[in-house]
């Protein structure tokens, strides 16, 4: 392996914001209400809580920096480490993109670890499910950690409860706790903001839409508005059915079986259920629309938030020595029109005549001539064709070959790649950089 690919196969941290402006020390709240709210959701109520999350999948690198800057803050802070599952989002996580090699060439393939697609239903409402037995070699470890979840209540809880397990075991980080978006509106958590956006729906809304254009770049959409509704930011689940909840003038209002969307998630964690909030790059932009929001609407300030992502490639060598597929591509084709590009340079000269005279025969309006001409020049370039078969054929590999070194490297840039195809080494290193980050920004 060359010097240049180990060097790309090493992770690279981006911290948000600049690495001295982290907080380091938290104080734990005070208010009974806070702790007693903690409490019901069996969190400590003796020291701060710092907290990051993200989807039940089998997620990449970047993921795991939120995982590993999670322990090292809570450990050196002197507080609890709490990790929130939006489980109240539509994912498929036994659907897992796999890297995989045809020949010389990265290819990829979509493999199932058990259970049925999902295309509908929020991950908090869909049963844990049988991890087949069958599978990649490279899948084979968290498939063994996720067949130990089968017990677990939702397919939700079986894989964060295996991924972050496994993971904290590899990288000798502290099991953090784990708590579900379904959970929070249920257990009194955001009560206060939920009363608040029934009782004066259109402001909420009002003041949630000026925030998302405050910042166009995060992809957020805008609330629905109506003159007579209202979109608020929560979820209806009912069933396997996840719905918008649509407050209209004079209707009473329903409150069962409620969940957040993801910034009201966050909303709720940074104003009741952390001291900070350690988000991805994602996250960390699209969550500045979360404090703008609050504190235009509500006149608060949310517990600080601060991002943290990695990128990393999977080992695999890629070929460099294969032309670039748009060149190939256009000497396969016109090498079956140019003889000369075939070495024939007889015929080369053959075809350079018949188009100088069909080019006269069509100046003279002789349009039958010309017909017999180009007729003679495509029999022409086929007897070439013919007789230069195998170096056609040769061009045409060569153009395959070069989409398809092209897609190979692009496979092999992909930041995306699930856990389970890096190695140990490059997650443990994962965790140095991490750590050293940090370590350097007290």
């Amino acid at each position: 392996m060359s010097a240049s690919h180990q060097d790309s196969l090493k992770p690279t941290v981006q911290l948000l914001p600049e690495v001295n402006r982290w907080p380091s020390s938290f104080q734990t709240p005070t208010k009974n209400a806070l702790l007693s709210l903690r409490a019901k959701l069996d969190l400590p109520s003796d020291r701060p809580i710092v907290a990051s999350g993200h989807q039940s999948i089998v997620f990449h690198p970047g993921i795991i920096a939120k995982l590993i800057a999670l322990d090292h803050v809570a450990k050196h802070s002197g507080s609890a480490s709490v990790w929130i599952v939006p489980d109240q989002d539509v994912v498929d996580p036994a659907l897992v993109r796999t890297p995989t090699t045809e020949g010389r060439f990265l290819t990829e393939q979509m493999i199932r670890l058990g259970g049925e697609s999902n295309l509908n239903a929020p991950s908090a409402v869909l049963p844990a499910i049988e991890i087949d037995q069958d599978l990649h070699e490279s899948l084979s470890e968290i498939a063994s950690w996720l067949m130990g979840y089968e017990h677990e209540g939702s397919i939700a809880e079986q894989f964060a409860s295996a991924t972050i397990g496994y993971l904290c075991e590899l990288l000798d980080l502290e099991l953090p706790i784990l708590i579900y978006a379904s959970e929070l509106i249920a257990s009194g958590a955001g009560t206060e903001l939920i009363d608040a956006m029934f009782e004066d729906p259109r402001t909420a809304a009002t003041k949630y839409n000026q925030s998302v254009e405050q910042h166009p770049d995060a992809g957020v959409r805008p609330l629905m508005m109506t003159e007579d509704s209202v979109e608020l930011p929560l979820w209806r689940v009912e069933g396997h059915a996840r719905t918008q909840v649509i407050v209209r003038d004079g209707d009473s209002i329903d409150r069962s079986n409620l969940m957040p969307t993801g910034l009201l998630m966050t909303a709720i964690m940074r104003s009741q259920l952390c001291e900070l909030f350690i988000h991805g790059m994602g996250g960390y932009e699209y969550d500045q629309i979360t404090e703008h929001w609050i504190r235009s609407w509500r006149g608060e300030e949310l517990a600080p938030a601060v991002g943290v992502s990695a990128t990393m490639m999977i080992e695999h060598t890629s070929d460099h020595d294969i032309p670039e597929p748009a060149q190939a591509a256009w000497i396969a084709h016109h090498a079956k029109h140019d003889p000369s590009m075939l070495g024939d340079q007889q015929a080369a000269a053959q075809k350079e005549e018949l188009v100088q005279s069909i080019k006269t025969a069509k100046a003279d309006g002789n349009r039958i001539k010309a017909a017999e001409l180009f007729a003679q020049m495509q029999s022409l370039l086929q007897d070439t064709r013919s007789s230069n078969a195998p170096t056609l054929e040769q061009f045409r590999s060569d153009a395959q070959n070069a989409r398809r070194a092209s897609r190979s490297k692009e496979l092999a840039k992909d930041r995306t790649w699930g856990f389970p195809f890096y190695s140990t080494e490059q997650l443990k290193s994962l965790k140095d950089q991490i750590v050293q980050a940090l370590v350097e920004s007290h």
